[in-house]
């Protein structure tokens, strides 16, 4: 069977069972991987678990005999392992996941293999991400080639990072704005108008982006509370194209109005402009100076889909994690957050769908369909 990336092909029943009982029968490792206070599971050549200890159980809520034969991506809930033709290490998202690379790489040595990996798993309530450290240690035991793996996660840590690098780039780029139109106006310089004018803009820019995370922190913690009203579609996209023009990222750039349904919708109009701001400013980053980036909106049954469109396609590499917190081309550490925001608040707190498509010669679409009516209340729940 072809795959994507790692190998194909299971071990039977009888081969799983004669390989958990050469683990349950050594009393040393046994005793090893239960003194870890990290999740640690043991994987066979195939990539199934054949054991885990109690930090890993307790992680996945589940009994050891109810995760055996299930690869890593299958325990911890990947909402990507089912597209691939052999499950999880198999589809196009495994190209980019650390986990697995970690775990193929430690069945060829004896040497420990660290790798970082994003994961964006299902959960009743809508994505959730984690970022997980994976550390792979292959061995040989009774003949049978084994991989010891220990799972860190480093969501808190990666959060934080991320959070904390983008909130400083944003505001201290605009308050520097600000500080250079509050020393011409000092020095008394032609066109104080336009400054006091450009310094409004400025100042607007700011207090969303302090909002912005503000709001990511809350919905991430399950403490973002949704306000439904009625917002009308024409005058939300019509103030958005106003103050995204002003900001630095649409210099040399337009923003069009497209085929715009002009009707009452009920939902979250401050997170609907957060969720539809994002899309419009990752356009204009993507979009060459003197291009376009165009708007619409269009009703369909019950649903409202509104379209963001730029000119540019995005590498496929860059496709298989859009979505993911942390990930970004923009800088090795990586300021990754916008997309990772649409999702979120777009489908956990909007109930809408968050989707993309990019390809020659169309460019890039990101689209977020939400229904028409908001009638149900948010589960605050946790993410990552």
């Amino acid at each position: 069977m072809p795959t994507f990336f790692a190998a194909d092909g299971r071990d039977e029943t009888e081969d799983l069972a004669r390989k958990q009982a050469i683990l349950q029968n050594s009393e040393v490792f046994q005793a090893l991987i239960q003194s870890v206070p990290l999740p640690v599971m043991v994987l066979n050549d195939k990539r199934q678990v054949v054991a885990a200890n109690e930090p890993l159980l307790n992680l996945v809520g589940r009994l050891e005999q109810g995760i055996v034969g299930k690869r890593p991506g299958e325990v911890i809930g990947c909402a990507r392992w089912k597209e691939g033709p052999d499950g999880c290490g198999t589809s196009r998202y495994c190209l980019t996941c650390g986990a697995v690379e970690a775990i193929m790489a430690s069945q060829g040595c004896d040497d420990r293999v660290t790798r970082e990996c994003r994961v964006m798993c299902e959960s009743e309530t809508g994505p959730a991400a984690m970022d997980l450290r994976v550390t792979a240690r292959g061995i040989d035991l009774e003949g049978e080639r084994f991989s010891v793996c220990s799972v860190e996660d480093v969501s808190d840590r990666k959060r934080l990072a991320v959070l904390t690098r983008m909130f400083f780039h944003d505001v201290l780029n605009t308050a520097g704005c600000i500080q250079g139109y509050m020393y011409l106006l000092a020095r008394g310089g032609n066109g104080g108008s336009n400054y006091t004018e450009r310094l409004s803009d400025l100042v607007a820019q700011l207090v969303e982006e302090i909002e912005s995370q503000r709001d990511l922190t809350y919905a991430e913690s399950g403490d973002l509370a949704v306000q439904p009203e009625a917002v009308h579609t024409g005058a939300l996209l019509m103030d958005l194209r106003t103050l995204y023009a002003g900001h630095s990222v649409a210099q040399g750039r337009q923003i069009a109005l497209g085929d715009i349904w002009d009707g009452p919708l009920v939902t979250d109009g401050r997170l609907l402009a957060r969720v539809l701001g994002n899309m419009v400013k990752n356009a204009l980053e993507a979009t060459p100076v003197g291009g376009t980036v165009s708007l619409d909106c269009l009703p369909r049954q019950e649903e409202v889909v509104f379209l963001v469109r730029n000119p540019g396609v995005i590498p496929e590499n860059v496709q298989l994690q859009i979505f993911q917190r942390s990930f970004s081309t923009k800088a090795p550490a990586g300021r990754g957050i916008g997309t990772y925001s649409m999702k979120l608040l777009g489908e956990r707190y909007l109930r809408g769908r968050v989707d993309f498509v990019s390809r020659e010669p169309e460019g890039t679409v990101f689209s977020l369909a939400i229904p028409r009516l908001y009638d149900r209340p948010v589960e605050q729940s946790p993410i990552g």
